[in-house]
C-alpha cells in the first residue's frame, strides 16, 4: 500500500511541475508565436552538453536576438528535440536528464530560427553515490527544513536540530543518523525514513508536505541518499569554489515576461556541475518578479529585482529589469547639470519615468540651508536669494554654505550618532573631546580615508587623543572597558563599508555571501585591542553604580598577542577584510595600522561606495542602496551606474567629502521639486504615468519628504521664533546641532539631572548606543503632533516677551511687513495672495494683536511645510 502512495505522490509531484512549467509562456499557437516573434538568431547555452553518470543533469538556456538589439528569453516557449530520442530525456522548461550512453544533438527551433547542440552521455554504468554535503544538503536548503523558521532555529523544532541552512554539515550527519536514536532515517528501508513520510506528507508535519513542490530534484535526491544506505563523504571532497548564475543580468522588454535561470557550481578540482534544482531562489521584491523552485521568474511590472540564488552557503544574485513601453511616452529631455544626472536620467529614461520640474527658488534655498548647514535661511538671506537674478545663484549659495561653521556641525553631529558619542561610555570630557576632533577635521576638509584611518588606529588617552573613544566601551560592572573585539568589527564593517555582518557572528549569513569564517576573520583586527586606566585622568573615586559619572579616560593599546577564534573549531583566524585577499600581518605589529591601510583602500570595493551612498541618503533622503548601511546583493542599488560614479569622483579627488556634496547639490536630481508628475500633457500627446508612483529612482524629491530630526526641528523652531533655546552648563546660542552627546543637563524637574532634552527625546533623538541610522526615528505620530500642538517648548516660544514675534510688535512694524517676517522666518517664502488675505484679516480683527500674530506663528509652525524636508 506504501508503494501505492509513493506512486501516487510522485505522480502529483510531476503534475505539480508540468503546471508549474505551464505557467510560463502560453502554449497556445497564437498566444507562442506572439511572444516568440521574429527574432533574428538563437543563443544557446552552453553550446555543448556533456551528461557524465546516471543522475547528471544541465538547464538549457535559449535567448532570441531580434533585429533592434533586443534579447528575449524563449526556452519556455521553443521547441526541443533530440535527434536520438532514446540518448536523453527532455523535460518541461529545458532540463536535460541522460537515459542512454552516446551522442546526439539537441535541436531547437522558435520563430523560424533554429540551433543544434552536439550532447554527450556517458558514464551511466560508473557508481555516482549521492553526496551528503554537496546535494543533500543542498536538498535539504531546497525543501527549507533547515530555515530560521523551522529546525534551523538554535533549539530546533520538534526535536529536531539541524544547522540553520546547513552551515555545519558535520553536525546535521549526526543529527540525522544518529539523534532520536537514528529513527529520522532507516538505511535498510528508505521509504519508512521518518524524515522522507513527513516531507512527503504521509505523517503529520507542522511543515507540511516540503518534498511536494514543483521541483522534484530534492525528493528524487533524499530517496537517492536514504537507498545508499546514509554514506557520509569522503575526506578528499572537493571544495566549492565558485557558483555561476546565468543570465547574470538582463533587460526584458514586454511582452518577454519569463526568463528561465541556470546555477553552476565549480569545484576545486575542476569539475562543474548543474545545481539549479538544487538552488534556493528567492526575489528581493516579489512585487515585481517572482521565482518559482525551477529558477523560472515571472517579471510582473516595470522595475528592478535581484534574483538570490542559494546553493550550500554561497549565495549569488541575477539582477533583472523589466520594462513595459508605454504607449505615448514622451522622454522630456531635461538638462543635465553634471554626471549625476547623466546616470539618474538615463536610468528614468530606461523606466518610463519623467523626472519632476525644478524645484523653485523658496524651495531651494531652505533645502540647501537645512541639507547642508542644518539651520533655516533668516529672512535677510531668503530675499537676497530670491531677489538675486544672476543663472549661477544656486551653485553660488552651495559653495557659500559648504564653508560656512555650520557645515561642520552638521555632519559632525550625523557622524557621531553612528559613532556612539555618548557620556554614559565615553563620559562628558570625552564627548567633547571627541566631537571637537572630528569637526576639526570636516571644518579642514581633511580627506575621509584619512580621518578613518586615523580613527582606526588610535591609540592612547580616550581624553589626549579623542578617536580613541571609538574602542571604549561601556562599563562593565562598574569598571571601564575596551570594546569587544566581534562589536568592533559589526560596527567598523556598517559604518565603513556599509555591511551589516551581524548574522554571520553565529552562522553564514542567511541573505548575504559572508560567512562565519569571514566574520571571524574581521574580529581578528580587533583581538589585541587592551585598555588600562589613564593615571593622568583617574577621575573621581569609585561609584556603587556603573551608570554614575566618574570622568576618568582609558589609554587604548594593542597587546603583542592574542587571537580571534572560530568558535566551531577554535582554530585562530588570521586578520582579513571583508572582500579583500588575504595580507600578511607582523606578528608583533598592531594590525589595525594594516587594516586601516586595507579599510581606506581605492581598491576596497566598498569604502568609497558606502561612504558616497551615506551622503546621499542625507541630502536625498533614500540612498542609492537603502537603508545606507545595509549593502547585499538581496538590497540592490536603486542605481548601480550612478553608485559606482560617484564612487569613483570620491577616489579621484582624494577622498574630499565637499567635492561629492557639491557634485550632488548642484546636480538638476537635486534640484527637482518635491512634487510628483503625472506626465505630460494630453495636447503633447503623452500617455506616460510621470513618477506618480516613483519612490526609489530620485525621479523627484519625494523621497525626502520626511520629518525634520528632533536636532532640525528644536533648532528651527528656535529660528523661525526667534527664541533660542539655553542648554545648562553650554555656552549661550549652543543649537541642538551643536550638542557633544545626546544627553544635557536638565532642570526641567526638581533637581538638576543628566537626561536628553525632552523636546529631542519625544522626536526621535537616538541614545546613540547603536552604530546605525536606524536608531534615529523620524516618523510623525500622535504624540509628537500633540508635542507641536500644545507642547511646553513650542507654546514657550511662541509666548516668549522678547521673540521675534515681541520685537516686531514693540517695533510697531506694520502688519505686512511683520507677516512676511514671520514666513521668511518659517517657511522661507513670502505668504501667498490668500494667505496675506487671511492673515492679515485675522489680525485686524483681534482684540490683543499679540494674541493674533502668536496663531499665526503656531499655524505655520504646524504646517507640513515646515515639519518636513521638501
Amino acid at each position: 500500500m506504501k508503494h501505492w502512495t509513493t506512486i501516487l505522490l510522485f505522480a502529483t509531484a510531476w503534475f505539480a511541475t508540468a503546471a508549474s512549467l505551464a505557467a510560463g509562456p502560453a502554449d497556445k499557437k497564437t498566444d507562442k508565436t506572439a511572444y516568440i516573434g521574429q527574432p533574428v538568431s538563437l543563443v544557446v547555452q552552453p553550446d555543448s552538453i556533456r551528461l557524465a553518470g546516471p543522475r547528471a543533469m544541465r538547464q538549457v538556456l535559449v535567448t532570441g536576438r531580434y533585429s533592434d538589439g533586443i534579447e528575449r528569453d524563449l526556452t519556455g516557449s521553443c521547441d526541443f528535440t533530440a535527434e536520438k530520442p532514446d540518448v536523453v530525456k527532455i523535460l518541461r522548461g529545458g532540463l536535460l536528464r541522460p537515459t542512454a550512453a552516446g551522442e546526439t544533438a539537441l535541436v531547437i527551433e522558435a520563430g523560424g530560427q533554429s540551433a543544434r547542440v552536439p550532447v554527450v552521455v556517458a558514464d551511466l554504468d560508473k557508481p555516482q553515490p549521492v553526496g551528503f554535503r554537496h546535494e543533500f544538503i543542498a536538498a535539504i536548503n531546497v525543501a527549507g527544513c533547515n530555515a530560521g523558521a523551522c529546525h534551523g532555529i538554535p533549539s530546533g523544532r520538534g526535536g529536531f536540530k539541524l544547522s540553520l541552512r546547513g552551515y555545519d554539515p558535520a553536525a546535521d550527519f549526526l543529527e540525522l543518523t544518529h539523534s532520536a536514536l537514528g529513527r529520522r532515517t532507516n538505511r535498510f528501508d528508505a521509504e519508512a525514513s521518518l524524515i522522507l513520510k513527513k516531507g512527503l506528507g504521509l505523517v503529520a508535519h507542522a511543515g507540511g508536505p516540503r518534498l511536494l513542490s514543483a521541483n522534484p530534484i530534492p525528493q528524487e535526491t533524499f530517496r537517492a541518499w536514504l537507498t545508499e544506505g546514509l554514506r557520509d563523504d569522503p575526506v578528499e571532497l572537493p571544495l566549492l569554489t565558485k557558483v555561476e548564475v546565468l543570465p547574470g543580468s538582463r533587460v526584458q522588454i514586454a511582452p518577454a515576461r519569463w526568463q528561465q535561470l541556470a546555477v553552476l557550481a565549480h569545484f576545486a578540482d575542476g569539475s562543474v556541475r548543474d545545481v539549479t534544482r538544487l538552488t534556493a531562489f528567492s526575489s528581493s521584491d516579489d512585487s515585481i518578479a517572482g521565482v518559482d523552485a525551477n529558477g523560472l521568474v515571472e517579471l510582473k511590472q516595470t522595475g528592478e529585482a535581484a534574483i538570490l540564488c542559494r546553493y550550500l552557503s554561497v549565495i549569488e544574485c541575477a539582477r533583472l529589469t523589466y520594462l513595459e513601453p508605454q504607449s505615448g511616452f514622451v522622454w522630456s529631455n531635461p538638462p543635465e547639470h553634471n554626471d549625476v544626472d547623466r546616470h539618474v536620467f538615463a536610468k528614468l529614461k530606461m523606466l518610463n519615468i519623467l523626472p519632476a520640474d525644478l524645484c523653485t527658488d523658496e524651495e531651494f534655498v531652505r533645502r540647501a540651508y537645512l541639507d547642508l548647514c542644518g539651520i533655516l535661511p533668516t529672512p535677510d538671506e531668503c530675499r537676497a536669494f530670491l531677489v538675486d537674478a544672476a543663472p549661477d545663484k544656486r551653485a553660488r549659495l552651495i559653495e557659500a554654505l559648504l564653508e560656512r561653521p555650520e557645515f561642520a556641525d552638521l555632519f559632525t553631529h550625523k557622524w557621531l550618532d553612528v559613532l556612539r558619542s555618548n557620556r554614559l561610555t565615553i563620559q562628558i570630557k570625552g564627548s567633547h573631546a571627541y566631537r571637537l576632533w572630528l569637526r576639526s577635521h570636516i571644518e579642514r576638509n581633511t580627506p575621509w580615508n584619512k580621518v578613518v584611518s586615523e580613527l582606526l588606529t588610535a591609540s592612547g588617552s580616550t581624553f589626549g587623543n579623542p578617536p580613541a573613544n571609538y574602542f571604549r566601551g561601556p562599563y562593565d560592572n562598574g569598571a571601564p572597558v575596551v570594546r569587544n573585539a566581534q562589536e568592533l568589527a559589526e560596527s567598523t564593517a556598517q559604518l565603513f563599508f556599509g555591511i551589516r555582518l551581524q548574522c554571520a557572528k553565529c552562522h553564514n549569513h542567511p541573505f548575504e555571501r559572508w560567512t562565519q569564517d569571514d566574520y571571524y576573520h574581521m574580529v581578528a583586527w580587533f583581538s589585541r585591542l587592551k585598555a588600562i586606566p589613564d593615571t593622568e585622568n583617574p577621575g573621581s573615586p569609585p561609584q556603587p553604580y556603573p551608570w554614575q559619572l566618574r570622568e576618568n579616560a582609558l589609554v587604548i593599546y594593542s597587546a603583542p598577542s592574542g587571537e580571534a577564534t572560530h568558535p566551531q573549531s577554535g582554530k585562530a583566524m588570521d586578520p582579513r577584510v571583508l572582500g579583500m585577499p588575504a595580507r600578511d600581518v607582523s606578528p608583533r605589529a598592531d594590525r589595525r595600522a594594516v587594516l586601516a591601510e586595507l579599510a581606506t583602500s581605492p581598491e576596497n570595493p566598498y569604502f568609497a561606495r558606502s561612504t558616497v551612498n551615506r551622503l546621499w541618503y542625507h541630502l536625498l533622503g533614500r540612498g542609492i542602496v537603502d537603508p545606507p548601511d545595509d549593502f547585499r546583493d538581496s538590497n540592490p542599488s536603486a542605481n548601480d551606474a550612478l553608485l559606482d560614479a560617484l564612487a569613483r569622483e570620491f577616489v579621484s579627488s582624494n577622498f574630499d567629502v565637499k567635492h561629492v556634496i557639491r557634485l550632488i547639490a548642484n546636480s538638476r536630481t537635486y534640484q527637482l521639486s518635491s512634487h510628483a508628475k503625472a506626465g505630460n500633457s494630453p495636447e503633447a500627446g503623452n500617455a506616460g504615468s510621470g513618477n506618480l508612483t516613483d519612490e526609489k529612482y530620485f525621479s523627484h524629491a519625494l523621497v525626502r519628504r520626511k520629518r525634520l530630526t528632533a536636532e532640525l526641528l528644536l533648532d528651527a523652531i528656535c529660528a523661525a521664533t526667534g527664541e533660542p533655546e539655553a542648554f545648562t552648563g553650554l555656552p549661550e546660542g549652543t543649537r541642538a546641532m551643536q550638542l557633544p552627546d545626546g544627553q544635557v543637563i536638565y532642570t526641567g524637574g526638581r533637581y538638576a539631572s543628566w537626561d536628553r532634552h525632552p523636546f529631542l527625546k519625544a522626536f526621535g533623538q537616538p541614545a546613540r548606543e547603536a552604530a546605525c541610522e536606524c536608531e534615529r526615528e523620524s516618523d510623525l505620530n500622535m504624540a509628537r503632533a500633540l508635542e507641536m500642538k500644545n507642547g511646553e517648548f513650542v507654546l514657550g516660544k511662541i509666548r516668549a516677551p522678547n521673540n521675534r514675534i515681541g520685537r516686531l510688535v514693540a517695533a510697531k512694524a506694520p502688519d505686512a511687513d511683520v507677516l512676511s517676517e514671520l514666513f521668511l522666518a518659517t517657511l522661507s517664502r513670502p505668504p501667498l495672495p490668500d494667505e496675506a488675505r487671511a492673515s492679515l484679516d485675522h489680525v485686524a480683527s483681534a482684540a490683543d494683536k499679540r494674541t493674533a500674530w502668536e496663531d499665526i506663528q503656531w499655524a505655520l509652525l504646524n504646517t507640513n511645510e515646515f515639519l518636513f524636508r521638501h
